[in-house]
C-alpha cells in the first residue's frame, strides 16, 4: 500500500497551499517493517521542516516589504540564501535584500528581511541538545548521538558542537555581572526578616585537569557544592586562573538556592590560600571550618612514615605513634597549642641523626608542612567532636564526590584527557547547568518564544508572520 503525506499552510491571508512531503511504499502481508523506520522518519522530519520554515520565512519577507511609515513597497535589490541549521536538517532560505524607503532616516541604503529575525543562523533547539549532551559526554559521541536519532546536517562534527558549547558558557558567564559579589543589606534590615532555615552548608575543593598546552603540567579547577533541607543540592566549578568573578559566581549559586540574608552558611574547605580567598567576606552569618577530612589524610600520611621508624627504631617510633594519636584526638577537640606542641615534640624527634630510619629527612618536612598548615588554618578548626555530637557536617567528603561528578567522569580523569583551560572553564559551566537542571532556565530567558520542557524541546509560535 502507498502512504502519502502532505502538509496543508493556511495563512493569515486566506491561501491555502497543499504540498506533498514524502510518499511511502509499505507491504502488509507479513513481510518488511511494520511502520515508519528510522530513516523515513527521519527524512519525514527533514522534508517536513523545509516546508515549514521556508513557509514562514516568505510569510515573513511578505509581510516586512513595505515601509512602515508610508506603506509604500521597499524596492529589491537582490537575494541570497540563508543556511538555517536545525534539529531537522540545514533548509536554505531566501533572504531579500531591499532598499530603505527615502523616508527612513538610516545610515545603510539596504537590508536583509531575515536578518533580524534569523539573527543567529543555528535554531535554539539545535545549541540546546548539542550544549546539554555535550555536557555530558563526549564530543564525538554528542555528533555519533544526533547524527543516530536525528536528521542533522552530515557536516555536523565535534569542532562544531565545542564551538556551540562555548558560546552558551560565554553568554552564562556575562549574566555575572548583574550579580552581588557579597551579601546586600545591613543588620537592621536582616532582623526584618522571616526567621531563616537550618544553616546552609558549602563544601569548597579542588581538582587537576591535563593541560593539553604542557602535558607535563595540571591546572587547577574550584568544585563547589551547597546543601539546604528545602532545595536541590547546587554546584559549581570554574578554572581558578581564568575566573575573575568567582565570589559571584558562589553568591548566585547561593541564591538560586534560596539563600537568606540573614541565614547562617557554613562553608568548609581544605584550607587552601585561593579557596579561603574566595569564602572569605562572603557573608556576616558565615562560619568557616577546616575540613576534618583533610586533616586526617594528613595524619595518615604521617602514621605510615611512623610505622616506618617503628621497623628501624621501634621505641622512636612507638614514641611518635602515641603523639600522633594524642594530637589528633586534640584537634577533634579543637585544642591546636596542644596538638602543635605534640607535632613540634615529633619533629623534633624525627630531626634526630641516630634514627636510621632512611626517610627520616622525608618525614621531618611533612611534619614541618603540617605544623604550618595547622597554625596558619588554626582560627578554621572547630570542636569537631562537639558539632559532631549536634548532627553538624565537619567533613567535605561529599565535595570529593563533587570533583569526581562534575570534572573525572567528563573529563575522563583516567585516560589522563588533556583540555585546555578555556575549554575546561566552557564545560564546566554548562555541565554544572545541566546537573543542577538550571541549562533549559537559561535558554527560556534567552530565547522566550522557546518553551524548554523538562525532558523536551517545543516551539511556540516564534514570530508573529503577519504584519
Amino acid at each position: 500500500m502507498q502512504f502519502k503525506l502532505q502538509v496543508v499552510v493556511d495563512d493569515e491571508n486566506g491561501e491555502v497551499l497543499t504540498e506533498d512531503i514524502i510518499i511511502l511504499e509499505k507491504s502488509s502481508d507479513g513481510g518488511g517493517l511494520v511502520g515508519l523506520s528510522l530513516a523515513e522518519s527521519k527524512r519525514l522530519l527533514k522534508q517536513l521542516q523545509e516546508v515549514m520554515v521556508s513557509q514562514q520565512a516568505r510569510q515573513y519577507t511578505l509581510s516586512h516589504r513595505c515601509c512602515p511609515a508610508c506603506n509604500s513597497k521597499r524596492r529589491i535589490k537582490g537575494t541570497y540564501d540563508i543556511q538555517y541549521r536545525t534539529l531537522f536538517g540545514i533548509v536554505p532560505i531566501p533572504n531579500v535584500r531591499l532598499y530603505h524607503c527615502d523616508c527612513e532616516d538610516v545610515k545603510s541604503k539596504t537590508f536583509g528581511v531575515l536578518n533580524d529575525w534569523l539573527s543567529d543562523h543555528n535554531s535554539p533547539e539545535l545549541q540546546y541538545i548539542e550544549t546539554k549532551w555535550a555536557s555530558l559526554m563526549s564530543y564525538g559521541m554528542t555528533v555519533d548521538l544526533l547524527k543516530d536519532v536525528l536528521p542533522v546536517n552530515d557536516s555536523l562534527d565535534a569542532e562544531t558542537v565545542r564551538h556551540h558549547l562555548h558560546k552558551t558558557a560565554m553568554r552564562q558567564d556575562e549574566q555575572l555581572k548583574d550579580q552581588p559579589r557579597f551579601i546586600s543589606g545591613c543588620q537592621n534590615q536582616w532582623a526584618e526578616l522571616p526567621r531563616p532555615g537550618k544553616p546552609m552548608t558549602v563544601g569548597i575543593d579542588g581538582g587537576y585537569v591535563r593541560d593539553s598546552r604542557n602535558r607535563k603540567s595540571n591546572f587547577e579547577v574550584i568544585v563547589a557544592k551547597s546543601f539546604s533541607e528545602t532545595e536541590a543540592p547546587k554546584r559549581l566549578g570554574f578554572v581558578q586562573t581564568l575566573d575573575d568573578e568567582p565570589e559571584r559566581r558562589l553568591m548566585k549559586m547561593l541564591k538560586n538556592q534560596g539563600l537568606q540574608e540573614n541565614q547562617q552558611i557554613v562553608f568548609l574547605s581544605d584550607g587552601a590560600d585561593n579557596v579561603r580567598d574566595l569564602q572569605q567576606l562572603m557573608h556576616p552569618e558565615s562560619d568557616h571550618i577546616l575540613d576534618w577530612f583533610h586533616l586526617t589524610m594528613r595524619l595518615t600520611v604521617l602514621n605510615q612514615f611512623a610505622k616506618g621508624v617503628c621497623h628501624t627504631d621501634p621505641d622512636p617510633g612507638a614514641e611518635l605513634l602515641r603523639m600522633l594519636e594524642s594530637t589528633k584526638w586534640y584537634l577533634w577537640h579543637g585544642n591546636t597549642e596542644q596538638a602543635l606542641e605534640h607535632l613540634e615534640d615529633c619533629w623534633g624527634l624525627s630531626d634526630d641523626p641516630e634514627l636510621r630510619y632512611d626517610k627520616r629527612r622525608k618525614l621531618a618536612q611533612h611534619l614541618s608542612e603540617m605544623i604550618t598548615y595547622i597554625d596558619s588554618n588554626a582560627y578554621l578548626i572547630p570542636n569537631y567532636g562537639e558539632k559532631y555530637r549536634c548532627g553538624e557536617t565537619i567533613t567535605t567528603a561529599f565535595v570529593e564526590s563533587t570533583v569526581n561528578e562534575v570534572v573525572a567522569k567528563r573529563m575522563v580523569k583516567k585516560q589522563q584527557m588533556q583540555w585546555t583551560q578555556i575549554g575546561a572553564h566552557c564545560l564546566l559551566q554548562t555541565r554544572t547547568a545541566v546537573l543542577n537542571g538550571e541549562l533549559r532556565d537559561h535558554f527560556k530567558a534567552w530565547y522566550p518564544e522557546l518553551r524548554v520542557g523538562a525532558n523536551d524541546v517545543e516551539y511556540e509560535v516564534p514570530v508573529k508572520l503577519a504584519a
